[in-house]
């Protein structure tokens, strides 16, 4: 009879997870100088697989001036290219914000190697209960957590 069992994957798995709690570590020793940019954490994803994915949504919570920006920036620890990915997206979305005169900016982030950005911004007059400003990701939650509620 064959041997249907499967392989043992718990090396790996390991090693996996190292480098996840690793990533996390740097992603929440980001967060402070993030928040000082004028940054919140709206949403932390994460699903577990081989390998597993995560991805971070960051919303704006105003506009600053570039200076104070690069001042911060300048003060980012060295924590690799994930932290790097992240502070120069912040200022880049930052500068997109106010040379444009847009309202709040959402980073997406998708951490893969190497780690992807993408920047949604928002007109300044568009209000948050608008159907156009809604966000697949956000919506779906909403219906898992409405359909978990009335189950």
């Amino acid at each position: 009879m064959p041997d249907l069992s499967l392989p043992d994957f718990s090396d790996a798995t390991g090693k996996v997870m190292t480098e996840f709690n690793a990533f996390t570590q740097q992603v929440g020793d980001a967060l402070p100088m993030l928040e000082q940019m004028g940054y919140e954490v709206t949403t932390f994803k994460v699903t577990w697989g081989l390998p597993p994915k995560a991805g971070l949504r960051l919303k704006s919570t105003g506009t600053a001036d570039l200076p104070r920006l690069n001042s911060i920036a300048a003060k980012a620890p060295n924590g690799g290219v994930l932290v790097s990915a992240l502070v120069t997206s912040a200022v880049t979305a930052k500068r997109i914000q106010g040379t444009m005169r847009l309202g709040t900016a959402y980073l997406d982030v998708d951490f893969a190697v190497p780690p992807r950005v993408s920047m949604k911004f928002v007109n300044a007059k568009v209000t948050e209960k608008d159907e156009s400003f809604r966000d697949p990701d956000e919506l779906e939650i909403a219906c898992r957590w409405h359909a978990a509620r009335f189950m």
